[in-house]
């Protein structure tokens, strides 16, 4: 659920220790599931359903854009969790970003249907993405980029350990007086996170 009521500021969350991580399974009736072709569709109705884009389109422009030009990665690298009936629930990916002057793996649009929210999907997703992580060999840090209204999101990252960013501006990172707003932001996420009890798990911020 993102919370619209307060200003939004997109944040960094970068993580080191890639092998360590907590383990949530799914509950039972649900399934992990690679991305085949015309799941696109699915896709962009979850980002747009979650309230992550302002319409249909443009989830699917998204999805156009940023994955269909690396084809070979989706069938391991863009993953979804599906219902007894195959419905999509959920979906998150491990996806290349540029931010920190080198290619590194991120975690990219985590969006869970609000039919499906509330039943642990998210965590679960989250284990699978490092999981596939590691079995891929990936190296050095992973990061995601995220936003102030995803607060409770971000309390689930940060028990994975996932640290807020507070170093350089990124590279093509968009936002005027970066270090001003991005100091604001985080306050503006540990007091909503005090606010129902859960700022002593948000871990201290990362210079990488």
């Amino acid at each position: 659920m993102l919370d619209k009521s307060i200003p939004y500021i997109g944040v960094i969350m970068v993580k080191t220790d890639t092998t360590n991580y907590p383990r949530y399974e799914l509950p039972g009736g649900f399934a992990f599931k690679g991305y085949q072709p015309g799941d696109e569709e699915k896709w962009a109705k979850l980002i747009f359903d979650s309230g992550l884009t302002d319409t249909l389109k443009e989830a699917e422009d998204i999805f156009e854009r940023e994955f269909l030009k690396l084809p070979e990665l989706l069938p391991k690298q863009c993953i979804f969790v599906v219902d007894g009936d195959g419905k999509a629930a959920a979906t998150a990916s491990l996806w290349p970003g540029e931010h920190f002057g080198k290619t590194l793996q991120r975690v990219h649009w985590v969006a869970a249907s609000p039919d499906y929210q509330g039943k642990g999907l998210a965590k679960a997703l989250m284990t699978k993405i490092m999981d596939v992580y590691n079995e891929l060999g990936y190296k050095d840090f992973i990061y995601l980029a995220t936003q102030t209204w995803s607060y409770k999101a971000i309390n689930i990252y940060s028990q994975f350990g996932f640290l807020p960013y507070m170093g350089q501006k990124p590279v093509n990172w968009k936002a005027d007086n970066y270090e001003e707003n991005n100091r604001l932001a985080w306050k503006m996420i540990k007091e909503k996170l005090a606010g129902y009890g859960t700022a002593n798990k948000l871990p201290s911020s990362s210079e990488k």
